[in-house]
C-alpha cells in the first residue's frame, strides 16, 4: 500500500509564502517555513500524528472493502470521522485537535473553518505553480492570548480511493445507494488517481514544562575532631 500518495505525497517541497487573512476578518494567520529552527519541532509533533491517523485511517478502509466492499468502507469512514475531526490523540498531549477538510466535502462535519480555507487556498496556489507541498505550519494569531500552531498535511487520491472517490457513474450500486443515505450533499466524487483530495490538520499545543528535578539534601556535617 502506498501509504505515502494516501497522505499527500510531496512533489516537491517550496519555501512558504506568508498568506495574510486581509480577506478573513475573523482570522488572522500566516504561513511560516516549516523548516525553520523555530517551527521545525511542531512541524515534527503535527507530522507523527498525522502519519498516525492517516495509516490508521488508510488500512481500516482497505480491509473493510477487501472484507464487505465499497458499501462497508462508508460506514467505516462514517464511525471515524468524530476521532479525526476533534477528539485527541491517545499519547499525543501536545495534540489538542484534529480535522480533515476538503473544498469538496462529503461529511459536511469536516467543513472549513476560516483558517483551513486559507490552507486549502494555499495548496491549490503551489499546484497551480506545479507543486504540492508535503506539509503546512500556520500561525494563527487570537486575540489577548498564545497564538494556535497548526499543521497540514495535503492528502491524495490513492488507486484504492477511488473505489469510493471516482467518477459517479463508475461506483458500485450499493456504495451510490450508502452514500445517498448517509450523505445526500455529497460533493466527492470525481476523481482521479493521484490527484489532490484535502487536508488533515492537527494542532500542536506549547511543549509541557521540564520535570522538576528535586534537590540533593547536602550530606550531613562531620564534626571536627580536636587533638
Amino acid at each position: 500500500m502506498n501509504t505515502r500518495l494516501a497522505l499527500g505525497a510531496a512533489l516537491a517541497l517550496a519555501a512558504l509564502a506568508s498568506v495574510s487573512a486581509a480577506d478573513t476578518p475573523t482570522v488572522s494567520a500566516a504561513f511560516v517555513d516549516p523548516d525553520s529552527p523555530g517551527h521545525a519541532e511542531i512541524r515534527d509533533v503535527g507530522e507523527r500524528a498525522i502519519n498516525r491517523l492517516g495509516v490508521t485511517l488508510v488500512n481500516e478502509v482497505t480491509v473493510a472493502v477487501a472484507k464487505s466492499g465499497a458499501a462497508k468502507a462508508v460506514d467505516v469512514c462514517h464511525l471515524r470521522a468524530l476521532p479525526l475531526t476533534g477528539e485527541i490523540i491517545a499519547g499525543m498531549p501536545r495534540i489538542t485537535a484534529v480535522k480533515r477538510t476538503s473544498q469538496k466535502l462529503r461529511n459536511p462535519a469536516n467543513a472549513p473553518d476560516e483558517a483551513e480555507k486559507l490552507a486549502l487556498a494555499q495548496v491549490e496556489k503551489e499546484l497551480a505553480a506545479g507543486r504540492l507541498p508535503k506539509v503546512l505550519v500556520q500561525r494563527i494569531d487570537l486575540p489577548g492570548g498564545k497564538p494556535e500552531w497548526r499543521v497540514y498535511r495535503p492528502v491524495g487520491i490513492a488507486p484504492q480511493c477511488v473505489t469510493c472517490h471516482g467518477p459517479r457513474e463508475s461506483l458500485d450500486a450499493g456504495l451510490v445507494a450508502r452514500l445517498a443515505e448517509k450523505y445526500p450533499d455529497d460533493q466527492a466524487t470525481g476523481y482521479a488517481a493521484g490527484q489532490w483530495r484535502g487536508l488533515i490538520r492537527v494542532t500542536v499545543g506549547d511543549a509541557p514544562p521540564p520535570a522538576a528535578v528535586p534537590a540533593k539534601s547536602a550530606p550531613p556535617s562531620k564534626a571536627v575532631r580536636k587533638s
